[in-house]
């Protein structure tokens, strides 16, 4: 019998992670993490990880596994999600409820894609990175584009992490999955998994998500994201790890190192913050028939019609 699985996908700020907190109170859920900067850990703020009440009161998986340092992949989260998914549902008796916006991630697992297995290259990388440095990150970007079109079309221009990672995978041939070498598309090959899956989408309208994408950062300004910041640096963390390319840390860095001043920081984040939700609604699109559609915020009236959809899908 397939694993029933809930998912729940949408833009970043939007409410995610709190629809998933009552649904998973309510059907007896464990939630798994489909982010791909919520596995770091001394990264809780600039991140929007569950709060401590929030993972004692319902079990979290994929949230504080690796250190800054360390870099994770679409693999590897392939690999733990699964895991992650087996053991809720066969171990534990409970509902397995993937909540994120990571879209490589959610359509990776969902689809079953059978990801390249290219090792990294150390020299190419060192030199992609000097070169990214030197002439900034639109001319590895370009070419990219030149080599391997469909690749650069997913990739995101601005993260050099990204850009540098898929000119690996083309100039490896693409591991055991393409070993022609004519270029690299990691979707190309699937297996589709067992998962009857039900996914609920949280969309709003553009304007009023910005406005409160922009409040939440606000907030975790407040809270202290720039000593969260500040903290990583002392423990030797740069803008040299991945895990610091996220959205804000970047900005954050770079102040601390003496410019853009605090002010035109926060403004680059929240700028950047709308560039990457408009990129997730690329990966979830409104007309995907997949996706079960919700306005956020969700009131009691929908909660209610989507607590009985979901027993009516569980057979309950």
């Amino acid at each position: 019998m397939a694993t029933k699985l809930l998912v729940i996908v949408g833009p970043t700020g939007i409410g995610k992670s709190a629809l998933a907190m009552r649904l998973a109170r309510e059907f007896d859920g464990e939630i798994i993490g489909a982010d791909s900067r919520q596995v770091y850990r001394l990264m809780s703020i600039g991140t929007a990880k569950p709060s401590d009440a929030e993972r004692a009161a319902v079990p979290h998986h994929l949230v504080d596994i690796i250190d800054p340092a360390e870099r994770y992949s679409l693999a590897l989260f392939l690999r733990d999600a699964k895991h992650a998914i087996h053991n809720a549902k066969s171990m534990h008796g409970r509902l397995p409820i993937v909540v994120g916006g990571t879209g490589q991630y959610v359509w990776g697992l969902l689809e079953g894609w059978q990801v390249s297995n290219a090792k990294p290259n150390a020299k190419l990388r060192t030199r992609l990175e000097l070169r990214a440095k030197s002439e900034g990150v639109r001319a590895i970007y370009d070419e990219l584009r030149r080599l391997d079109p469909e690749a650069a079309r997913r990739v995101d221009a601005h993260n050099p992490r990204r850009v540098i990672r898929a000119l690996e995978v083309f100039h490896s041939g693409g591991g055991d999955a393409h070993a022609d070498g004519k270029g690299v598309d990691e979707r190309q090959r699937k297996i589709p998994p067992d998962y009857d899956a039900l996914i609920v989408g949280l969309t709003m309208e553009r304007g009023l998500l910005y406005e409160r994408i922009d409040e939440r950062i606000d907030a975790q300004m407040a809270a202290g994201w720039l000593a969260e910041v500040r903290h990583l640096r002392e423990r030797g963390y740069g803008m040299e790890h991945s895990a610091l390319s996220g959205l804000g840390y970047g900005e954050l860095m770079r102040h601390l190192d003496g410019e853009p001043d605090l002010d035109e920081a926060v403004q680059r984040i929240k700028y950047r913050t709308h560039r990457y939700a408009r990129q997730q609604y690329a990966w979830f699109r409104l007309r995907d028939e997949r996706i079960r559609w919700l306005e956020a915020p969700v009131g009691e009236g929908a909660f209610k019609s989507l607590v009985g959809d979901v027993r009516e899908w569980l057979g309950d």
